[in-house]
C-alpha cells in the first residue's frame, strides 16, 4: 500500500496552527461566553487568539500552546488577508 503524497499534506494543513483557523472554546473560565477561538498570530511554538461569543462578538483574548490547539477539532477558517484590526468605537 502506498499513501498519497495530496493526502498527507491536505492533513498536515489542516492539523497546522496557522492565522485564521477557528477552534472551539471548552472548559475552564468561558465568561463573557467565549464559544469559539480564532488565531489571528502564531510564534515558534504559540497561538494568539481573539475570543468570540455564539454572536460573533469579540469578547476575549488568549495564548494557547500550538500543541493544545491541535487537540481541538478544527471548525473553520478565516482568510486573514483582508482583516485589519482597529480601536473599537462606543
Amino acid at each position: 500500500m502506498k499513501l498519497a503524497k495530496e493526502l498527507l499534506q491536505h492533513v498536515q494543513h489542516h492539523s497546522e496552527v496557522l492565522p485564521g483557523n477557528i477552534y472551539p472554546a471548552k472548559g475552564g473560565r468561558k465568561s463573557p461566553g467565549t464559544e469559539f477561538w480564532l488565531v489571528v498570530a502564531c510564534s515558534s511554538n504559540g497561538a494568539h487568539c481573539i475570543g468570540y461569543d455564539a454572536n460573533g462578538n469579540p469578547v476575549s483574548t488568549t495564548s494557547y500552546l500550538k500543541s493544545a490547539l491541535r487537540e481541538r477539532s478544527l471548525v473553520g477558517r478565516v482568510d486573514m488577508g483582508g482583516v485589519v484590526l482597529r480601536e473599537a468605537t462606543s
